[in-house]
């Protein structure tokens, strides 16, 4: 490929994969003679008159600016003489697009003060989005800017040009991001295919097609080469082969890559399918479509794999399109073949082709007749298999099929010589010029009357013109066919006649003779035998007299009554505006009075502010005087307790002299006397200063108030007599922990009666110390625990470790806390985090008085740990140590009886299984009846427990005879 070296303004030549970055143009062409061709940039006549110089130096300019070398626009950088050369660069256009740095679209008729998201805008009518080789030039670049064209104006107000060809006249508009929701509607490509976020080739090849049904392009066999890329297909270039030709082709070559049968889903119209029913005879035509505008109506049109259930693809050979379809029978007769597409927000509609059936064989050959638009079926009628089939492709569209058709000719000799020509045929598709042919509709079966509509010209004088109406039907079996003839002006157009014509029918009726300014003309049809075949013949008419329905007089009478309707609603609506106008004015009217009204009011209300205001003035200099005053005071109020900072020092200082372990706490800015007196404990000052009414809950910067401190320093007297005194009991202290908390802590019945009588919350704890109650159980002050369950609190709470009161008492060694807690119901089977019974844990570390509190209330220590009782076994040692100073390794109780032996009769089989585990016991000890644990247990018929002591005795004889071995 060759790009140009923004530098030397050269062309250099590189291999296609060896390419340099560069920077990529996309515009519309301006005439020939303007653009810069290869043989110029080569000749270095790069200053041609006109926009091509602009758009070569703008766009080498840019990519400068954008720190590129290199730059490739089409007019110049392509061969055009060499047709291999123009052929290979027209294949590998869209690649090139695609791989390019940066894309420059510049849109020379969009002005640079343009507003691209206003309808209207010259953006958005922009010849560029019209053209079809800018179709690919959107969608292959990866970055792309649009740039408008700076006005003359402008151009001359910056300086940036000495003349007014917009040599400097590039302005930016934005890029394909910014602008991607505007370009999609100008388009119809949705922004995902746009910005490259979704393949193009995940789009349906209906949608693809519809993206370029609204383009043109100066020769028409471009229309199917601009689409290559878009399509990922080669073909070779033939210039003169015609348009149709070129989209045949390339329809071809889709074919074969491809299974997506929604190329077939051209001709879509807006109507449902039941008014797009085949009647009686029709003409074969093309199975594929002439030129994208034929899928104009296809953009939401997606390919459906799954739908249809088949993965055949569709191929073109021999004329005929080789399909796998299943075939749907309207109740009509008319067959239609499903394609496995369909609306793309809407899944129960495929898009299905008319069909004819021509030939039975291998496979059954059908034809798509001409005239007739695709349509939407249910997707409940392709339930059907689908079945091999061909569709003769009819390029030419001109052969007749015996299907029961009209076929009207005239002779051209016969119009000439009453110097008349035919010069259009409504609809234009039934009208052969070439041959002198009308070929109509099939007639259909329900009484439908068809029409036909020839226009003849006066070829030599500015006559009106002759219309004739051919109108035809079945009637038993047969053509009815009927003649009929007005005139109208030169400039009605014969659409807006069939448009009118129904409107007209009544005044035809009957007329087959009609005049113009010079010429009586009548029509008459020779039927040619018995074949549906009809000749036209023009006569004129010599004498008589008749009517002329001239239809423009008709239509100018038509228009003249719609108009004098719309006056006359225009009148009425007037009429009612005025009568709305009118009480309008009124209700302004009565509106000002009020505004005035209120207006007056305020300018009262604004006289009385205007003294208020000289009034405030005033008292703003008096304020700020005082002001003024209040800052100097507490200038000196700071200087003074600076110096009361400093006799504090030595206050400390003096204190710290005399030896005492309690430490004179410095007071922090904003303490009160009462609030120091508290911490210190001076009852007789704090009775003086609430007395003298000071604030009982005032608190200094950390929030530190008398109560607070007199529970951090645990002046539980001062506490007391704050409370008394009513002060607020919601307050933690820094610590995080409420007034009861501490006061349970410390074991002060009293306080804490004080503080429950005042509301204080039972549950109000200090995180992460827990409760109150577990603080009570903590310490072992039985009475604050009686309290505090006297007044609700938890029984079973936990702290942070998994604790209850109950664990933490026998924790401790505290009995009476925990025989009260027992008393009141507390459970005994809790567990500790490490799921070990924490209550035989307690007995390892020597507390057996615990343990016999808990056999006496029955509980069982289930270890239900696996392998329970690790831990109990290493209390073993603490046994150990026990025995070796001499204390009680086997208590019991008054009766005699071990732990082991109450274990045993009470049943209990873990209890037992973990005393022996640990060695807290004598298997043979007897209680003061004589009986041991085994037959406690024999007794009792605990078998679990026999059979755990009988094991245990076994062992034990073991280990004698071992150590009797050795020995």
């Amino acid at each position: 490929m060759r790009l140009i070296n923004v530098e030397t303004l050269k062309l250099e030549e590189f291999l296609d994969y060896r390419a340099p970055p560069y920077a990529i143009l996309s515009h519309t062409w301006g005439d020939d003679y303007e653009e810069p061709s290869f043989r110029d940039v080569e000749d270095g006549n790069i200053n041609k008159p006109g926009i091509g110089s602009a758009k070569f130096r703008g766009c080498c300019r840019q990519a400068a600016e954008d720190g590129l070398v290199y730059a490739w626009i089409d007019t110049c950088c392509i061969d055009k003489t060499n047709l291999v050369e123009l052929s290979e660069a027209i294949n590998s256009m869209f690649r090139w697009y695609q791989r390019a740095s940066i894309c420059y679209a510049f849109l020379s008729d969009v002005p640079s003060g343009d507003n691209f998201r206003q309808k209207g805008s010259k953006f958005q009518s922009s010849r560029w989005f019209q053209r079809g080789w800018t179709l690919q030039e959107l969608l292959a670049p990866k970055t792309m800017r649009f740039y408008g064209a700076v006005s003359p104006s402008d151009a001359h107000n910056r300086q940036a040009a000495i003349d007014t060809n917009l040599v400097q006249g590039w302005r930016l508009l934005g890029n394909k991001g910014s602008m991607s929701t505007t370009i999609a509607s100008i388009t119809g490509i949705p922004r995902h295919y746009l910005l490259g976020i979704a393949a193009l080739h995940t789009a349906s090849i209906a949608q693809r097609m519809s993206w370029a049904a609204h383009r043109d392009t100066k020769r028409k066999e471009d229309l199917a080469y601009c689409l290559l890329g878009i399509f990922n297909i080669t073909m070779p270039m033939i210039y003169g082969e015609g348009g149709e030709q070129a989209f045949f082709r390339l329809q071809e070559q889709i074919m074969k890559v491809t299974r997506d049968d929604s190329i077939l889903a051209w001709g879509l119209g807006t109507n449902d399918s039941s008014a797009n029913n085949i009647t009686g005879d029709a003409t074969a035509g093309r199975v594929v479509a002439k030129a994208p505008a034929d899928f104009a109506n296809s953009r939401h049109i997606i390919h459906r794999d799954q739908t249809l259930k088949y993965m055949n693809s569709v191929d073109i050979s021999g004329g005929s399109i080789r399909a796998y379809l299943p075939l749907h029978t309207t109740h009509t007769g008319q067959i239609v073949g499903l394609l496995s597409c369909g609306p793309e927000k809407n899944s129960q509609q495929v898009v299905g082709i008319p069909l004819i059936k021509l030939s039975m064989g291998s496979f059954d050959e059908y034809a798509r007749p001409r005239g007739y638009d695709s349509s939407l079926y249910p997707t409940m009628v392709a339930t059907t298999e689908p079945k091999p089939i061909r569709i003769k492709h009819d390029s030419q569209e001109n052969g007749p099929m015996d299907l029961g058709g009209l076929f009207f000719h005239y002779e051209d000799d016969d119009f000439t010589d009453l110097n008349l020509k035919v010069i259009d045929v409504a609809p234009r598709s039934y009208w052969d010029e070439e041959r002198a042919l009308i070929m109509c509709a099939p007639i259909a079966d329900d009484g439908v009357v068809g029409q036909v509509l020839i226009r003849l010209r006066h070829d030599t004088q500015e006559l009106k013109d002759f219309v004739i109406v051919l109108e035809y039907k079945k009637e038993c079996s047969d053509a009815l066919v009927e003649c009929l003839i007005f005139i109208c002006s030169r400039s009605l157009l014969l659409e807006e006649l069939v448009v009118y014509l129904p409107s007209m029918m009544q005044k035809l009726d009957g007329k087959r003779e009609a005049k113009n300014e010079l010429l009586s003309l009548s029509i008459t049809l020779e039927r040619v035998e018995r074949q549906p075949i009809f000749v036209i013949r023009p006569e004129p008419v010599l004498d008589g007299v008749f009517t002329t329905v001239d239809a423009t007089v008709e239509l100018e009478k038509k228009n003249l009554i719609r108009e004098s309707l719309q006056l006359l609603e225009e009148n009425e609506e007037i009429d009612g505006e005025d009568e709305e106008l009118e009480d309008q004015k009124n209700y302004y009217e009565n509106s000002l009075k009020e505004v005035r009204k209120e207006q007056e009011a305020i300018s009262v209300i604004l006289k009385e502010l205007e003294e208020r205001q000289k009034e405030l003035t005033e008292k703003d200099k008096e304020y700020t005087a005082k002001r003024r005053e209040t800052i100097v005071k507490r200038a000196k109020l700071e200087t003074k307790l600076n110096g009361l900072s400093t006799q504090w020092e030595n206050i400390q200082k003096r204190w710290d002299t005399l030896g005492q372990d309690e430490k004179l706490r410095f007071p922090l800015p904003g303490t009160t006397v009462l609030e120091w007196a508290a911490a210190k404990g001076l009852i007789e000052v704090v009775k003086q200063r609430l007395e003298n009414g000071a604030d009982i809950n005032a608190s200094d910067q950390n929030g530190c108030t008398p109560l607070i401190a007199a529970f951090t320093a645990g002046q539980f007297e001062v506490a007391k007599l704050l409370i008394e005194h009513g002060v607020k009991i919601g307050d933690r202290i820094p610590e995080g922990a409420t007034p009861l908390f501490v006061a349970a802590a410390s074991g002060c019945v009293e306080l804490v009666q004080l503080l429950l009588n005042e509301g204080a919350d039972v549950e109000g704890g200090g995180n992460p110390n827990g409760t109150p109650l577990l603080a009570a159980a903590s310490g072992g002050h039985a009475d604050v625990v009686r309290l505090l369950l006297d007044h609700g609190a938890q029984i079973e709470i936990r702290d942070e470790a998994d604790l209850t009161a109950l664990l933490i008492a026998s924790e401790r060694g505290h009995t009476d806390v925990i025989r009260l807690l027992l008393n009141r119901g507390a459970k005994t089977d809790a567990e500790s985090d490490e799921d070990i019974p924490q209550l035989m844990l307690d007995s390892g570390e020597g507390h057996t008085d615990i343990v016999w509190l808990v056999l006496d209330d029955g509980t069982d220590m289930e270890d239900k740990r696996k392998g329970g009782g690790a831990e109990l076994m290493a209390a073993s040692d603490e046994r150990k140590k026990d025995i070796s100073k001499g204390t009680q390794a086997n208590p019991h109780d008054e009766d005699g009886r071990t732990m082991l032996i109450r274990a045993s009769g009470g049943g209990r089989t873990e209890t037992a299984r973990q005393l022996l585990a640990i060695g807290i016991t004598d298997l043979h000890a007897q209680d003061k009846e004589g009986w041991t644990a085994l037959e406690w247990a024999t007794k009792n018929r605990h078998e679990a427990i026999v059979q755990l002591l009988g094991d245990a005795e076994n062992d034990d004889s073991e280990k004698v005879n071992a150590d009797g071995l050795e020995n």
